[in-house]
């Protein structure tokens, strides 16, 4: 294998972050590779770019052990392959997410993408609601350790890589149910759970970031009101971007963010300007 091209969604940059350090990983190792966030490529581009390539990679933040549906919408619309096209699929979760990216395993090589190696990595909590049980931190050097780790798992995989040698995590019958227990009723919710979104009109500055760095173009200004629409995808940004915190879900905003502030990404270069649609 001489190249690979990656394509990643990434709501608050655990997934961008991840994406560059396997390109840097497998540039070390003798093979070019380049990742572009989905939002930034049309499909057209994204044929040419799979064309010539000798291996695709796909990685998004799993949310209820389930791909966010912008990124679903873009699996469907890959071109079909004429030839297997070795495929690293790859996801970023909190702790366990269950059977990973395997769960889409049948949909790509119907596709013509073999599944050769699939993997998940644990990485920082972006959600920063208040009522979640998970605890979570904007500090970047609570996150070392923890980048230190994946790195050291993205080395050995992109020798596995290098090497030819399939590998996939999480197959088992276990892994496939505990990922359903938290799919199915994930599934169930994802369309309801979209209308509380809100926004504090006393804190909003009608910036506009919000609406600029919405992934699906959720986002409107309504009589300079900000308005949320119903395709939310949950990745987070404008509720963790806001500058001013005026993003509530549930009627809450960010409690606890003059001593913990909400997630900014894994390191302080990523801003969701990077990753975002230029238009």
């Amino acid at each position: 294998m001489k190249n690979m091209v990656i394509f990643y969604f990434s709501g608050t940059g655990n997934t961008w972050w991840v994406s560059e350090q396997l390109t840097e990983a497998l540039g070390s190792l003798g093979i070019q590779a380049r990742a572009h966030s989905i939002e930034q490529v049309s499909m057209e581009e994204t044929a040419a770019l799979i064309a010539g390539a000798d291996a695709a990679g796909f990685g998004f933040p799993i949310y209820g052990s389930d791909a966010p549906r912008n990124f679903l919408d873009f699996l469907q619309a890959l071109p079909q392959q004429t030839q297997c096209k070795d495929t690293i699929g790859f996801v970023t979760q909190l702790g366990w997410s269950g059977d990973g990216f395997n769960f889409l395993r049948g949909m790509m090589e119907e596709k013509g993408y073999h599944l050769k190696w699939a993997t998940e990595f644990n990485m920082p909590n972006n959600i920063a609601i208040p009522f979640s049980p998970f605890p979570y931190t904007g500090e970047y050097t609570h996150f070392t350790p923890q980048l230190q780790k994946c790195r050291e798992k993205i080395e050995r995989i992109c020798q596995k890589i290098a090497a030819g040698e399939e590998w996939r995590e999480h197959t088992d019958l276990f892994s496939t149910a505990t990922a359903w227990i938290q799919r199915g009723p994930f599934r169930l919710v994802h369309d309801w759970g979209r209308k509380f979104w809100s926004v504090d009109v006393d804190a909003c500055i009608s910036c506009e970031r919000c609406v600029h760095i919405c992934p699906v173009s959720n986002i409107h200004m309504e009589q300079g009101i900000v308005m949320h629409g119903g395709e939310c995808v949950y990745c987070m940004r404008c509720f963790n971007y806001c500058p001013t915190l005026a993003i509530h879900y549930a009627g809450m905003g960010n409690r606890r963010a003059k001593r913990n502030p909400p997630f900014k990404g894994p390191i302080a270069a990523f801003k969701p300007e990077l990753i975002c649609s230029k238009d």
